[in-house]
C-alpha cells in the first residue's frame, strides 16, 4: 500500500499557499478598459494593409519582380530600396532579403503598429 509520509501534496507547501498569491485574488479591482489607442492602432494597420496590398500588385509584375530578384541576388541593397520606393507607397518600408526570400516590416511614423511580410522566392 502507498502511505503519504507528508502532509502536503508532492509540492511540499500548502495548498493556502496558492490562494495568498496576488494573481489568485479573485475580488482584485482593474481599471476601466481605455479602447482609444487600440482602436487608433487598427485604423492605422487597416491603411497599412491597403498599403501592403499595393506592394503585392507590384511584385506580381514579371519584370518587376525580376529587377527586384536581380538586385537583391547582386547585394545590391540601395537598388532594393530603390525599387520599393518606386512603388509609392507612403509607410515606412525596410527590407531585408535571403537567398530564399525577402522580409518587408511596413510601419508608420508612430510606433503604433507593424506589418511584417515574408516572400519565398527560392529553396
Amino acid at each position: 500500500m502507498y502511505y503519504v509520509t507528508h502532509p502536503y501534496p508532492c509540492n511540499h507547501y500548502p495548498m493556502g499557499h496558492y490562494f495568498n498569491h496576488p494573481a489568485y485574488h479573485p475580488f482584485r479591482q482593474y481599471p476601466e478598459v481605455d479602447t482609444s489607442i487600440f482602436e487608433q492602432s487598427v485604423v492605422s494597420f487597416k491603411e497599412m494593409n491597403k498599403q501592403s496590398a499595393v506592394i503585392l500588385d507590384k511584385f506580381a509584375e514579371h519584370e518587376y519582380a525580376q529587377r527586384l530578384m536581380k538586385a537583391a541576388q547582386s547585394g545590391n541593397q540601395s537598388e532594393v530600396d530603390n525599387l520599393i520606393k518606386s512603388i509609392g507607397v507612403s509607410p515606412s518600408i525596410k527590407t531585408k532579403y535571403t537567398p530564399s526570400g525577402i522580409l518587408l516590416t511596413i510601419s508608420e511614423d508612430n510606433p503604433c503598429c507593424v506589418l511584417t511580410m515574408f516572400l519565398r522566392w527560392g529553396n
